[in-house]
């Protein structure tokens, strides 16, 4: 059961409830590649550029990562949102850029291309509903690291096919970082798992059953 969701519900003294989780991802869309043991581990970041999404903690544990592993790659994808108050700014994110942590792709379309291409999906999120984002790249074998809050949560077994971190701690993502870097073996085997969750909770098909069901009841 989802345990964000379900406490709310207990406290709410909801009788009967039905926990769905994500609503689903097409299995077949987002490709699975078995992962492989590789040299170099390389991270991503997916979403707009705002504090709630944890961005700055990600680049702050990636500047901390590459003084240690400066082969690492890091890639950002998303959109600087002007209007909101919490968005970075592009001066800020150009520090990154120009000191070569990061590589900044903003807003791209095939997104899956890129999810791809890496070995481990971070979303230090301050709030989510059940991350459709990380439900794809589980989908596609990668290695989650993400905060232990609602919804985030409901997307690793910490240990199994990724970390949970506290909130608002880059020191803590860069020392999960740079365990995965030391130990590539991991990359291999959590990212088996990622995929394997993925098709036992997030699979569009099975969910839409379970909610057909539910229905009919």
């Amino acid at each position: 059961e989802s345990r964000g969701l379900g406490d709310v519900y207990k406290r709410q003294k909801v009788k009967s409830t039905e926990i769905l989780g994500g609503i689903g991802v097409n299995l077949d869309y987002y490709r699975y590649f078995e992962p492989k043991i590789k040299s170099d581990v390389s991270f991503i970041f997916l979403g707009r550029l705002l504090r709630e999404k944890g961005i700055f903690e990600f680049l702050e544990a990636a500047k901390v990562v590459k003084k240690e592993k400066p082969n690492t790659q890091f890639l950002v994808l998303g959109q600087i949102d002007k209007q909101n108050p919490t968005a970075m700014s592009e001066e800020k994110l150009k520090e990154y850029i120009d000191a070569n942590i990061i590589e900044y792709l903003g807003y791209v379309k095939n997104v899956p291309d890129y999810i791809e291409k890496v070995d481990v999906f971070v979303l230090p999120s301050y709030r989510e509903g059940v991350p459709k984002s990380t439900q794809e790249a589980m989908a596609m074998g990668k290695v989650i690291l993400t905060t232990d809050v609602p919804g985030c949560r409901e997307t690793v077994v910490d240990g199994v096919n990724g970390f949970l971190l506290p909130l608002f701690s880059a020191e803590k993502l860069a020392e999960k970082m740079l365990e995965l870097i030391n130990k590539p073996i991991l990359v291999r085997s959590m990212g088996i798992e990622s995929r394997r969750i993925a098709e036992e909770k997030f699979d569009v098909r099975k969910v839409n059953k379970r909610i057909i069901s539910i229905l009919e009841e």
